[in-house]
């Protein structure tokens, strides 16, 4: 596969998966969907500052990333190891729902995003 086309699909997923992570959060506080907000208010409110800086990144990442910043290579690591925390972590919250739909989604972003990590390391040390 093409180094290009391997950058490309790599900042593309991550920006789509910030945008999504973003408005997700955003209609769930909306419509008053978040029951934490009340039951576990600082949990949550931590929760959230950590989802928000998860999407920031992840989007930043990927335009940095695909334009080719002296930074871009850097913030594309981190965002997408903490959209692997994220969702390792989700999937262990959905799982104790016993949610498995929503479990099984969450395992395959995590598999996705490994392997796409796995190919831009392959890509900056050159193997590709």
């Amino acid at each position: 596969m093409n180094k290009i086309v391997i950058e490309l699909i790599a900042s593309i997923y991550i920006i789509l998966i910030g945008v999504a992570m973003l408005c997700m959060w955003l209609f769930l506080l909306i419509k008053r969907e978040v029951p934490e907000l009340k039951t576990k208010p600082t949990q949550i409110f931590f929760h959230l500052i950590a989802e928000f800086l998860t999407s920031i990144m992840l989007i930043l990442g990927g335009f940095g990333y695909i334009t080719n910043q002296s930074w871009g290579v850097a913030l594309f690591f981190i965002a997408i190891g903490m959209t692997i925390y994220s969702t390792i972590n989700a999937a262990g919250f959905y799982g104790q729902l016993k949610d498995w739909p929503i479990f099984i989604t969450l395992l395959v972003f995590t598999l996705i995003s490994l392997l796409i990590m796995s190919l831009i390391i392959l890509v900056e040390f050159q193997v590709l």
